[in-house]
């Protein structure tokens, strides 16, 4: 066994099967323990390990739900491939099924959870194509069992006729009679196999489709009805399963619930007639279900607080449109829906938060929260809740998840008066899908050390602070995102680290992204645009990635990168910049593959004393000023790169500089190809350079006198 799988430390091994182990390791930056999967060394499925090994990890990268496994990282060490994901203390489903440890009634409400997983990853696009007990693990919080879905080995992205021919992949007692007779796997699949998850809860554990081969378990179940339940298998249990058992289980996928989510309604309706509830009168028991708060007839009570204390877990709470101005914690699994037009349903603190979620998982939808002075509009306590349609505002910060806990926030708009929209403390995890934030004295979005915050279709300003601000070891993953402020759009802490694409960063005074000491930032087909100081602004240590990347319009820099920055431009336009497109401090690296810098109203690339970079297959043209600039000290190679129509010099080599230029085209610059410094040496010329404004070095007096390179140079 390894000491370390790349940063994780490892402590031993929890479990092996055919095709790899795992083992439990620690994160040591954040003291958290990890579940590290790999693939046995000796492995005799080859590659079809390895192809399963990279679809979980792409498979689970798109995810991010509290009923599934979290994927932390996806590395290789040393030929050794691993994912470390998220360390569940829990039993796996199928030995609580086996040892009947949980009443059928909790099983049932650890279903709902997976249904709610699935739904989710089906939304996703990814169809798991394995579910089946082994693959759930269940945890305890309390009296509250919390489901956890695992191993997407085997999971389909998209179109589902992308499915190899033949090929089928999971286990027979749960495969879909669509899915064994045309290999076509799809969300109902799916749905099938927890319909034989459920015959098992009723049974304690028998296969609805029996056969002792593989052989004999697809024939049963492509031509056979399930084995019928027993009365034992229905004594003390709601009618309505045993029909929804056999539905889930129909050999046509359209018989079946028309999705997850419906299956979970399903499962929730059955619960609420489990016979062993708690007995209450009759009203109050329709009242428990859906509570309606407001004025008029159509109410049952006047407070949300009233309302909590009468519901159980699972309970719909309406809002009628109205100002309820009451501070209220949400210690129960609820659901609490506005009623009306967007605005008309206001919630307001009074003393505290508008709402304290602390139950386990809590839906909100459609509700104007506003804290009071000094207090969130919103905080997350704990557990894993769902925000949809509402608008949060107030004078103190809008929205706080704190540590541990979850949240999610669909089309929600954030008004900050205060100085932060949301704060993710140190361990928690926030999601955010559409909407937007504005108005911030110092942070849309604060991210504390180890927090983490993921941006879908998200705008992030305008704001007088900084749009996304990531503190020490901070992790975010924007797609699709713009983000502003006038302190900056992005400033990744030290260590941290960010993932952007097809994002915006824009409109700032300072730098559209500012990367701290030893952070990492890889952005793909992103736009820094408008900024007032750089486009990207890489500090000592961090490490900067641009693929395909606009760098335009900044009234400073394009890239800026200080001593001991790294920085990769592939692909990329740096274009009308008002300073040099890219700046090369003192002891920062660059490597520049097939990118443009044009247009600049100033150099196009300046490489300042001790900088060095490589630049491969790039185009410098149109600038105001020199092409490229070498200073005393700095170093640079060009391969197969052309400099022309500039209005200054192509080349500039100032004493000391080293130049080496390999199949690289000058010509059509206003003021000469390459222009040396009175004691600069020459470039050194490989390959079969082209340089059509020829050289010209500066005299004794100032002048400049045409030249002939030395052999050789």
């Amino acid at each position: 066994m390894r000491e370390r799988l790349g940063k994780f430390v490892v402590s031993k091994l929890l479990g092996k099967g055919s095709m790899g182990e795992v083992y439990l390791g620690r994160d040591p930056s954040l003291g958290r323990e990890v579940a590290l999967k790999v693939i046995s060394t000796g492995s005799t499925f080859g590659e079809e390990a390895q192809a399963r090994f990279e679809r979980e990890a792409r498979a689970v990268a798109l995810l991010n739900h509290p009923n599934i496994v979290t994927v932390y990282e996806f590395g290789e060490d040393e030929g050794l491939r691993y994912l470390a994901m998220e360390y569940v203390h829990g039993e796996e489903l199928e030995a609580l099924i086996q040892r009947g440890k949980l009443s059928k009634a909790e099983l049932l409400r650890v279903l709902v959870q997976v249904c709610e997983g699935l739904a989710y990853a089906h939304d996703q696009g990814v169809v798991h194509r394995d579910i089946k007990p082994a693959n759930i693990l269940v945890t305890r919080h309390g009296k509250r069992s919390h489901a956890k879905v695992m191993d997407f080995g085997v999971a389909q992205m998209g179109d589902p006729g992308l499915t190899e021919a033949g090929v089928r992949v999971g286990t027979v007692s749960y495969m879909a009679p669509e899915y064994l007779d045309q290999g076509t796997a799809g969300a109902a699949s799916d749905l099938f196999a927890l319909g034989v998850i459920l015959y098992e809860v009723l049974t304690g554990g028998r296969k609805p489709f029996p056969g002792g081969s593989n052989a004999s378990i697809l024939s049963r179940i492509l031509l056979h009805p399930p084995d019928p339940l027993r009365p034992s298998d229905l004594e003390g249990v709601p009618r309505s399963l045993a029909p929804l058992v056999l539905r889930t289980l129909s050999k046509r996928p359209e018989d079946r619930p028309a999705d997850a989510e419906d299956l979970a309604s399903c499962l929730r309706a059955v619960l609420r007639e489990w016979p062993d509830a708690p007995a209450v009168p009759d009203r109050s028991e329709d009242i428990s279900q859906k509570i309606r708060v407001g004025k008029g007839v159509q109410a049952h009570c006047l407070s949300l607080k009233v309302a909590l204390r009468q519901a159980r877990a699972g309970s719909e709470i309406l809002l009628l449109p109205g100002v309820y101005r009451e501070s209220v914690t949400v210690d129960k699994d609820v659901e609490i829906l506005g009623v009306g037009e967007p605005g008309e349903v206001v919630l307001e603190g009074v003393g505290g938060p508008a709402l304290v979620m602390a139950a386990g998982a809590t839906v909100l939808r459609g509700v104007t929260l506003k804290g009071a002075p000094g207090q969130p509009a919103l905080l997350v306590q704990r557990g894993s809740s769902v925000v949809e349609g509402c608008t949060l505002a107030g004078p103190g910060t809008c929205a706080e998840v704190a540590t541990g806990a979850q949240v999610t926030l669909r089309d929600c708009r954030i008004l900050a008066t205060g100085p932060r929209g949301l704060a993710v403390a140190a361990q928690a995890q926030a999601r955010l899908e559409g909407g937007s934030i504005e108005g911030f004295l110092e942070a849309g979005i604060q991210v504390e050390a180890g927090g983490q915050v993921t941006l879908q279709a998200m705008q992030v300003g305008p704001g007088p602070g900084t749009g996304l601000r990531l503190g020490a070891r901070g992790q975010a993953t924007l797609e699709g995102s713009t983000l502003s402020g006038a302190a900056g759009a992005v400033e990744l802490g030290r260590e941290s680290r960010g993932q952007f694409t097809r994002c915006r960063l824009v409109d700032s005074r300072y730098a559209g992204l500012l990367a701290l000491e030893q952070s990492q930032a890889t952005l793909e087909d992103c736009e820094l645009s408008g900024n007032g100081c750089a486009g990207a602004h890489v500090l000592a240590g961090a490490n900067v990635v641009l693929r395909q990347c606009q760098v335009s319009g900044n009234e400073g820099f394009g890239l800026s990168v200080m001593d001991r920055g790294l920085a990769t431009l592939e692909g990329c336009q740096v274009r009308t910049n008002g300073g040099s497109g890219l700046l090369i401090h003192r002891g920062a690296t660059v490597q520049v593959r097939s990118t443009t810098f044009a247009e600049g109203r100033s150099l196009g690339i300046d490489c300042a004393d001790g900088g060095q970079g490589v630049l491969d297959g790039c185009e410098i043209l149109g600038n105001a000023g020199v092409g490229v600039q070498v200073e005393s000290g700095g170093s640079l190679l060009l391969v197969r790169c052309t400099l022309r129509d500039g209005r200054d010099s192509g080349l500039l080599l100032l004493e000391d500089s080293q130049v080496t230029l390999e199949e690289c085209v000058v010509h059509r610059n206003a003021r000469g190809g390459i222009l040396l410094a009175r004691d600069a040496a020459d470039p050194i010329l490989r390959g079969g350079n082209r340089i059509e404004d020829g050289f010209q070095r500066v005299d004794g007096q100032g002048h400049l006198a045409r030249v002939i390179p030395l052999p050789g140079s």
